[in-house]
């Protein structure tokens, strides 16, 4: 999941090139407007043999200037652009499709939400080598 969230900060900052993008907690003293990508929920499902299905939900706060007169509208719009341009997130050579976007308005900014879906096979596990097996014939004559 690491690769997906390194996915959308990278996207936001082509999207959004004024804006700040944080990965990791900032305690304060950072520059708005800005994004913050962390991971809120996560799960796996077992499929078949050494399948799994892994999703996370993603959590991008907003945070525009503050005292803003466009605040909501300037959040309105974000929310727009990460609805069109987040289905399909680029990372390294594959590409992961979000889902299940929604979003909440809070006083200070936007939080949306996307889940994304990979698809993970285990290794196989090292099986011990069989040995070898010495068959003998005999014919009885009675």
């Amino acid at each position: 999941m690491e690769e997906i969230k390194q996915g959308i900060a990278k996207r936001l900052k082509e999207l959004f090139p004024a804006a700040s993008v944080y990965t990791e907690q900032v305690e304060q003293g950072f520059t708005k407007p800005a994004f913050f990508v962390r991971q809120t929920e996560g799960a796996q499902k077992h499929g078949m043999n050494r399948r799994y299905i892994r999703t996370g939900t993603f959590d991008i706060a907003y945070f525009p200037i503050p005292g803003s007169p466009q605040l909501i509208r300037d959040c309105e719009t974000v929310r727009d652009t990460l609805y069109e341009q987040l289905e399909p997130v680029p990372w390294e050579g594959h590409t992961y499709r979000g889902s299940d976007m929604r979003y909440t308005l809070t006083d200070d900014g936007l939080h949306f939400y996307v889940s994304f879906e990979v698809h993970v096979m285990r290794p196989k596990e090292a099986a011990a080598a069989m040995r070898k097996l010495v068959q003998e014939e005999h014919i009885r004559h009675d």
